[in-house]
């Protein structure tokens, strides 16, 4: 077994992440060669009506089957380009446990993606809206057509849940699961100077003390963390 030091139950949960899926289209001409650039621009948005501001960014990505996302999957070597949803606040949360008693096995990552209503219902709108912008002259000339998913799953709700929970990925942004909070939550583990609670001369300062995800990609503010904590740490805070 392993003895216990400090009995913090926030350790390895709130695990925060982007979960996304592409929507994948046959396209018109050549693919694409290894020089050529996948990804270059992308598109931050909120759907209609939702209470939540700038929760969706939409990547248009080239593909062929030598240069393709690990998650997108087709026969061929044909031309193909696929339009990526990531939602970037999933109320969601999962948790990492460990495996084995052993530091150098790899932990079990439960994602539990979409498991909130909320989320699949966001997660649906905004597939139908990447389907949407395929249909623009912008996109429509390079389309032969829309492979997965179909148009038939995409207009049924339960149908498109279950396409969504087999064709979701991790944008790898895991975040969360060290949660920053006062000493009274009982799902904190670090205090706003990334002490552990509890502990002398430990701290946490990466992207796990976050207490939720944060609607971007999480390097620079990982990188903005470690260089605030560096200047306490100098200062002896």
């Amino acid at each position: 077994g392993i003895d216990v030091v400090r009995d913090l139950p926030g350790v390895g949960r709130n695990l925060r992440d982007h979960p996304a899926a592409y929507v994948l289209f046959k396209g018109e001409g050549d693919p694409p060669d290894i020089d050529t650039p996948s990804l270059q621009v992308g598109l931050r948005f909120s759907l209609p009506g939702s209470p939540t501001r700038g929760d969706f960014q939409m990547t248009p990505t080239l593909m062929s089957s030598e240069h393709r996302p690990a998650s997108v999957t087709f026969e061929g070597d044909t031309f193909h380009f696929g339009i990526s949803v990531g939602l970037q606040n999933a109320t969601s949360a999962g948790e990492l446990t460990l495996n084995t008693t052993d530091p150098h096995d790899q932990p079990f990552l439960n994602y539990d993606f979409f498991s909130a209503d909320y989320d699949r219902e966001r997660m649906r709108g905004a597939l139908r809206m990447a389907a949407k912008v395929a249909e623009h002259p912008a996109f429509a000339a390079h389309v032969v057509e829309q492979i997965n998913p179909t148009k038939e799953v995409l207009d049924d709700d339960v149908a498109l849940d279950r396409w969504i929970m087999t064709n979701c990925y991790t944008q790898h942004h895991i975040s969360g699961t060290c949660k920053m909070g006062p000493s009274s939550d009982p799902m904190a583990v670090v205090d706003q100077y990334g002490h552990v609670h509890g502990l002398e001369g430990l701290r946490v300062v990466d992207a796990s003390v976050m207490p939720d995800v944060i609607r971007a990609n999480t390097n620079a503010t990982t990188i903005m963390i470690a260089e605030r904590v560096a200047d306490w740490i100098k200062e002896g805070i």
